[in-house]
C-alpha cells in the first residue's frame, strides 16, 4: 500500500511540469541571492567552515544524523537509528552544540538541545558547520560548535521544480518536493518532505530485531522575499515539522519497549533590510514553537509533555568607516515561555547588546567582539572574541580565534520537580583556535589546533545536594578541559570527461574532567570520515568512509563499559536518464553499511545492519 502512494504522490507532482513555464533552470545572466545568515564566515574570522550543499544532503538524505556522521567532525549519540540523537564538537557536550536556523539560535529551552532524529534536512538549501566557540553571536550553548541550517533566495527570472523520490530496507519511504520561482524583484520558494519506515532492522550478533523502532514525520517550508528597491527588501521564513517514532528497546529485552513520542516544531522568521554605501539596518523578528508528547504505554492515551514559544527581535547597524574597516551593533531582545507536565510554565526574558569592530586589506584581516547579556534568572558575564587571518607566500593564510562563551541552565535543570536545582549558575568557557590553512586551484588543506576550558560545567550528579540525599541532581561542579587537532583535506580534479572529487577529515581529542583526569565520556580519541566521488555527463560514482574510535560510557572509565571502535563505509551511484536545458532525470542506489559492520553510538542499542535504498531525482 505504501508503494502504491509513493508512486502515486510522485506522478501526481511530474504532472504539474506540463504547466512549468519556457524558462531554462540552468543558464541565468545574473543571480542575486537573499540568506538570512549571510555573515557566518564574517562572524567567523579565524575559525573552521565546512559547507555542505545540497548535492551532499542528498546522498545522505537517510537522517540527519547521518549527514553529519559522515561529513562532519562530530560525534553524534544516536539511541538506535531513528531514536534521540544529539551531536558533541571537539568533545564537548551535546548541550554546548547548538543549531542555528537561517540565523536563530533554535535550540530548546526545556534541555537545552536540539534532536536530529526530529528534523527533516532534505528541505535545507545547504548547511554549514562551524567549529568552535560562538556565544558572542549565537548565545546560549555555542561553545563547542554551531550547525547552520540556511535557505537561499534568489532574485532571478525562474521557475523549477525538483522531486526525489525514495525507497529503502526496512520499508522506509521517503518523498520531497521543492518548487522555486523567481523574477528581478520577487523571489518565492515551497518544500515538503515525508519521511516513514518501519525500521526493524535485525541487531547484528543476536536474535533480536529492531522493535517498536517505526517513525514517519512531515516537514514543509515556505518562503519568500521582495525587493523594494536595489537598497531595500525583506523575506520571510517559514517552516513546521510533525513527527511520531517509537523508542526501540534495548538489550537484552528489547521487546519490552512499548513507548511513544510526537513532536511538532514551528518557526517563523520576518527579515527587513536596508543598505547603502555607507551603512545598512537589519530587522529580524522571529517566532518559535516547540512541542512534545511522550506516551509510556503507546496503547494508552496518557501522555507527558512540554512546550516552549520564543519571541525574539532583533536589530542590526552596521557603519563603514572607509574601504578597509567597519562598526556593527546589535540588540537582541527575548522573551522565553517554557514548561512540562512537571513544570509550571515559566518566563525567561533576556536583552543582549554587541558590538563588533572589523578591518580587512590586502595583508590581513581581524575582528574584535563584545557582548553583554541581562537575563530575567541568572548572571551572565561579558563575553568577547577576537578573530585574525593572514594570507602569505601566495598559498598559504594563518588564523587565529580566542573566545570566551556559556551555557545558561536549561528549564530541567533549574525547575525539574524534586531534583532542579535554582542556585544553578550558567557555565563559562575560555577558548582558542589555531589554524593553517594550504590552498591552490584544485586542493585545499587544513590544520587546526584547538583547546578549551569550561569551568562552573552543569553536571548531574547523585548526592550533589546534602539536603536531598540520594537523588539526582544538577550542580556547577565540574572543570573541563578539551584540545585536539583537526584536519580537513578537499581536491577536485577536473579530467578529459570527467570530474574527481575527494572530501576527508580527520580530529584526534583529549577531553578531560580536571577534578578526576579521567576522559569525558562518549568523546571518542579519533574520528576520521572521506567521501570519494567520480562523476561523467552520465554517471555518479562515490564512497564514503567513517572511523569512530572507542568511546568511555561511565565516568569511571570501565573498558567492559565502554564501546567498540568501528568502521563503515557506504557505496553509491547514480544515472542520468535524460537530460535537457529543461529536465533532467536521474535514478541512484545506495548500500549503507556495505560491509555489515556490527556497531552502537549508545549502549546496548545497536544501529542497522547492510541495507539498501534506491531513489529517482527529477528536475523540471
Amino acid at each position: 500500500m505504501m508503494k502504491n502512494r509513493c508512486l502515486s504522490f510522485f506522478c501526481f507532482l511530474a504532472s504539474v511540469s506540463v504547466f512549468s513555464q519556457k524558462d531554462s533552470i540552468v543558464n541565468y545572466l545574473e543571480e542575486v541571492s537573499v540568506v538570512a545568515d549571510k555573515n557566518i564566515k564574517h562572524n567567523s574570522l579565524g575559525l573552521k567552515i565546512i559547507t555542505l550543499s545540497d548535492s551532499i544532503i542528498l546522498k545522505n538524505r537517510e537522517s540527519f544524523t547521518s549527514l553529519l556522521r559522515f561529513n562532519a567532525l562530530i560525534y553524534m549519540r544516536e539511541n538506535g537509528a531513528g531514536g534521540v540523537s544529539t551531536a558533541r564538537f571537539r568533545g564537548t557536550s551535546s548541550s554546548n552544540t547548538v543549531v542555528v536556523w537561517n540565523g536563530i539560535n533554535i535550540n530548546s529551552i526545556n534541555n537545552g538541545l536540539t534532536g536530529f532524529n526530529s528534523m527533516s534536512v532534505t528541505l535545507v538549501d545547504h548547511i554549514d558547520v562551524r567549529s568552535g566557540g560562538g556565544s558572542l553571536k549565537y548565545g546560549s550553548g555555542a561553545i563547542g560548535g554551531t550547525i547552520h541550517l540556511n535557505t537561499d533566495l534568489k532574485f532571478q527570472t525562474h521557475l523549477s521544480n525538483q522531486l526525489v523520490s525514495s525507497i529503502g530496507s526496512y520499508n522506509t519511504f521517503q518523498n520531497l518536493y521543492k518548487f522555486s520561482y523567481g523574477s528581478d524583484s520577487f523571489a518565492f520558494k515551497f518544500g515538503i518532505s515525508t519521511n516513514q519506515s518501519e525500521n526493524d532492522y535485525p541487531w547484528l550478533g543476536t536474535n533480536f530485531k529492531n522493535e517498536n523502532g517505526a517513525y514517519k514525520n512531515i516537514n514543509y517550508n515556505l518562503n519568500a522575499a521582495y525587493r523594494i528597491n536595489k537598497n531595500t527588501k525583506w523575506s520571510l521564513y517559514f517552516t513546521s515539522y510533525n513527527g511520531t517514532r517509537n523508542f526501540s528497546g534495548e538489550l537484552p529485552n528489547p521487546s519490552h519497549a512499548n513507548d511513544k513520542y510526537k513532536d511538532r516544531n514551528r518557526r517563523a522568521l520576518f527579515l527587513f533590510e536596508h543598505k547603502k554605501q555607507q551603512f545598512s539596518h537589519t530587522a529580524k523578528l522571529a517566532y518559535l514553537f516547540q512541542e512534545y508528547r511522550y506516551y509510556a504505554d503507546k496503547s494508552h492515551a496518557r501522555f507527558d509533555y512540554g512546550k516552549s514559544k520564543t519571541f525574539l527581535l532583533n536589530y542590526d547597524f552596521k557603519l563603514k568607516f572607509s574601504a578597509y574597516s567597519k562598526l556593527e551593533a546589535f540588540t537582541e531582545y527575548t522573551s522565553i515561555f517554557g514548561g512540562t507536565n512537571e513544570i509550571v510554565e515559566k518566563k525567561r526574558r533576556q536583552v543582549s547588546q554587541a558590538v563588533v569592530f572589523s578591518h580587512k586589506n590586502n595583508s590581513f584581516s581581524y575582528n574584535l567582539k563584545l557582548r553583554k547579556d541581562f537575563n530575567s534568572d541568572y548572571q551572565i558575564p561579558f563575553v568577547a572574541a577576537f578573530g585574525f587571518e593572514i594570507p602569505f607566500l601566495n598559498q598559504f593564510t594563518a588564523r587565529i580565534n580566542s573566545s570566551s562563551n556559556y551555557r545558561a541552565p536549561s528549564y530541567n535543570d533549574l525547575y525539574w520537580p524534586g531534583q532542579g536545582n535554582l542556585d544553578l549558575q550558567p557555565e563559562k568557557s575560555k577558548q582558542i583556535d589555531l589554524g593553517l590553512v594550504f590552498k591552490r586551484e584544485n586542493m585545499s588543506i587544513a590544520l587546526d589546533y584547538f583547546s578549551i576550558h569550561t569551568s562552573e560545567k552543569i553536571v548531574w550528579t547523585p548526592g550533589g545536594d546534602t539536603h536531598r540525599p540520594g537523588l539526582w541532581v544538577p550542580i556547577n561542579i565540574a572543570s573541563v578541559k578539551n584540545k585536539g587537532i583537526e584536519v580537513s583535506a578537499v581536491y577536485k580534479k577536473h579530467l578529459a570527461t570527467s570530474t574527481l572529487e575527494l572530501n576527508a577529515n580527520y580530529s584526534k581529542i583529549s577531553a578531560k574532567d580536571m577534578r578526576t583526569n579521567a576522559f569525558l565520556i562518549f568523546t571518542p580519541k579519533h574520528i576520521s570520515n572521506f567521501n570519494i566521488g567520480w562523476s561523467s555527463k552520465k554517471w555518479t560514482v562515490f564512497y564514503q568512509y567513517l572511523y569512530n574510535g572507542k568511546v568511555f560510557t561511565s565516568e569511571d572509565n570501565l573498558d567492559i563499559l565502554s564501546l567498540p571502535s568501528y568502521h563503515i563505509s557506504n557505496v553509491g551511484v547514480d544515472f542520468t536518464i535524460a537530460k535537457t536545458s529543461k529536465t533532467q532525470l536521474e535514478i541512484g542506489f545506495k548500500i549503507n553499511n556495505i560491509y555489515d559492520e556490527a556497531y552502537a553510538t549508545s549502549p546496548r542499542r545497536p544501529m542497522p545492519n547492510r541495507n539498501f535504498n534506491t531513489n529517482i531525482n527529477y528536475k523540471f
